[in-house]
């Protein structure tokens, strides 16, 4: 049956998470998709009980059996020990997603300890509706996991999402001043995730992921929270952080690792603001950062709202020495003259179709070819979602100039990507 497991990140945007791309294909062929995040309750009873071996075990047991209950077309993913993704096609009606989601609910309730001694366990599954709830892949796992903690808020096993409930939540938890919170009282902080140059095979970057693990709430995806700084205004400052942090990261690697860069993702709102190039010089001459070392990442479709005003701060960018990343290359308005015209440094080639290009002959055309266009226009290339060798082996011989990926790292803290650093030359 087409199921998968794969290394446990959170069931976020920047993770290479497989129900995300398999829901993105999902999208691109306009198949109906019901989207189930399960949560499981009773999870640290049961190592505390049992211990970790055997509480591991029957966790194990859990995902075999939902394993066995799902269709051939069905993907499960174990995101992590309490977490469970689900896509399910072909489900006519909100009725047959809710039925589904009720014998999830029961296999999981069934779970027992030894023979007959139930283990305890129950479960909150959010659902997110395509094209119901929209198209965009990342938007339709936002909301997934907005409808999960909606879901947890109202201790009902399972949750549909709905975005009037979704603004209700937001506003019951005080998010907003919280997100305000975290600033002041260090709450967020940055993840590493390494950019490997395919043609020396040394580290020639990272790229900085946000993380914010709220006292109360725990962990608030990135798209929820920083949907919520643009929405209120907050997202200066957290850009703000991010650059800043990220260039101090980087002000002490370099002494050691003199070729390392950062690139830090940049929202839709920014990229219609020049406020972006006062925070961008601020934290480079504070931190003693050559612009060269900074990279700004920017998506396709985020340039669209205002073309010209966008190019204008884009020049600019790179004016100053900083260099423009396009990012989720081949999900929007991707055409020749695009590349042209566009004043930017980097194309980085959507995950989707670097995860497909093994098996999908189309997808593997369409890295092929965006390699080629792209470095034809003068602009290096990225490829992300890189998790197998025969993948990375492939990008090798299509002439790519970098990759990223679980397969070669996944994101991880500052201090644990030096360990990989050093790991790196200790092999070498």
């Amino acid at each position: 049956m087409g199921t998968t497991t794969l290394r446990p990140p959170h069931f976020q945007s920047d993770g290479a998470s497989r129900a995300g791309e398999m829901l993105g294909q999902s999208v691109s062929t306009s198949r109906e998709v019901a989207i189930m995040l399960v949560y499981l309750h009773g999870v640290e009873r049961l190592y505390a009980t049992l211990g970790h071996d055997r509480a591991a075990t029957i966790l194990d047991d859990v995902y075999t059996r939902l394993c066995g209950m799902a269709r051939a077309d069905d993907v499960i993913e174990r995101v992590n020990d309490r977490k469970i993704a689900m896509l399910m096609s072909g489900l006519r009606n909100r009725g047959h997603v809710r039925l589904a989601a009720q014998k999830v609910e029961r296999v999981i309730a069934e779970t027992v300890v030894g023979e007959f001694e139930p283990a305890g366990l129950r479960s909150t599954a959010g659902v997110v509706l395509c094209p119901e709830h929209g198209r965009n892949p990342q938007e339709l796992m936002r909301c997934a996991e907005v409808a999960l903690l909606d879901g947890r808020h109202k201790n009902e096993p399972i949750c549909f999402y709905e975005a009037a409930s979704a603004q209700a939540l937001f506003d019951a938890w005080g998010l907003e001043g919280r997100l305000a919170n975290a600033l002041e009282e260090s709450q967020l902080e940055l993840h590493y995730q390494p950019k490997l140059c395919l043609r020396t095979n040394r580290i020639a970057g990272v790229e900085a992921l946000m993380r914010w693990n709220e006292p109360e709430l725990g962990p608030i995806s990135p798209d929820v929270f920083i949907n919520l700084a643009e929405a209120t205004g907050q997202i200066t400052d957290l850009t703000d952080f991010a650059i800043q942090r990220a260039c101090r990261q980087l002000s002490e690697w370099q002494g050691r690792w003199p070729q390392l860069t950062a690139a830090v993702n940049i929202t839709p709102a920014l990229i219609q603001s020049t406020e972006i190039l006062d925070v961008l010089e601020s934290a480079t001459n504070i931190w003693g950062v050559a612009p060269e070392s900074m990279t700004l990442e920017v998506t396709e479709n985020s340039l669209m709202a205002n073309p010209e005003l966008s190019h204008e701060i884009l020049v600019r960018i790179r004016e100053y020495g900083s260099k423009v990343s396009i990012d989720d290359f081949g999900t929007g308005y991707s055409s020749l003259s695009y590349l042209k015209e566009i004043p930017a440094d980097e194309l980085k080639i959507d995950r989707t179709f670097v995860m497909g290009m093994m098996k999908d002959a189309g997808d593997r055309k369409i890295v092929e070819h965006s390699i080629s266009i792209a470095q034809s226009f003068g602009l290096s290339v990225v490829a992300e979602g890189i998790e197998t060798a025969e993948s990375l082996a492939a990008l090798t011989e299509l002439g790519c100039d970098y990759a990223q990926g679980y397969y070669i790292c996944k994101p991880l803290p500052g201090d644990e990507i030096e360990e990989f650093f050093r790991s790196r030359e200790d092999a070498a």
